[in-house]
């Protein structure tokens, strides 16, 4: 029996169309109220960057998070949108079955924030449920900022900066990705992992 490789045709996808942009997943007036309301109410912390194994302080990031918990006001809001993007992915990519969220995580960057490049193929960290993601997904709650832009593959693309917006992607080796610094104005987002 001879065995046929496959030709570079039957490979038509990048790691780019792994990525899905979401426009207009969260409305507007609701991404301004989520972020007035947990400025004034969270209990914001210094975020670290982890390992699985190790806590690497802030020299790969600059940026306050709080984790949102089913307690907090608005999580099922920020479970809908996530619902509706993750959806639409898997629609798309129908061999991820991702079974369960993390809790989801508000970082707000402010001028000079940042976050160094990186991957999420982490088995547990900053609360994260024990296991590997799948899938990574923000949402973009506003865009009244400078620089602040979120990188992925290298550069290879950066999502638009538009209020309401999701972005998700595999969180694997292939899709590094960064948030550049922000240079005026405060950057928030709200992050989740599939697992």
């Amino acid at each position: 029996m001879t065995y046929n490789p496959p030709s570079i045709d039957d490979y038509t996808n990048t790691i780019l169309d792994y990525i899905e942009y979401y426009p207009n997943v969260v409305d507007s007036k609701l991404c301004d109220t989520i972020i007035n309301h947990f400025d004034k109410n969270a209990k914001w912390e210094t975020s670290t960057f982890s390992t699985h194994n190790k806590n690497l302080g802030t020299s790969k990031v600059n940026m306050q998070e709080y984790w949102i918990t089913k307690k907090d006001n608005y999580s099922e809001h920020l479970r809908t949108a996530f619902v509706k993007s993750i959806s639409s992915y898997t629609q798309t990519h129908d061999k991820i079955v991702p079974e369960k969220f993390t809790n989801f995580r508000i970082n707000r960057y402010s001028t000079g924030g940042f976050m160094k490049n990186h991957i999420d193929n982490i088995h547990h960290s900053h609360g994260q449920k024990y296991g590997y993601p799948h899938l990574t997904s923000l949402i973009f709650l506003n865009d009244e900022y400078e620089g602040g832009d979120f990188v992925l593959c290298d550069g290879k693309f950066t999502a638009p900066k538009q209020q309401g917006s999701a972005v998700v992607f595999p969180s694997n080796f292939m899709y590094p990705h960064e948030v550049k610094e922000v240079t005026s104005g405060n950057r928030y987002s709200i992050m989740t992992w599939l697992l």
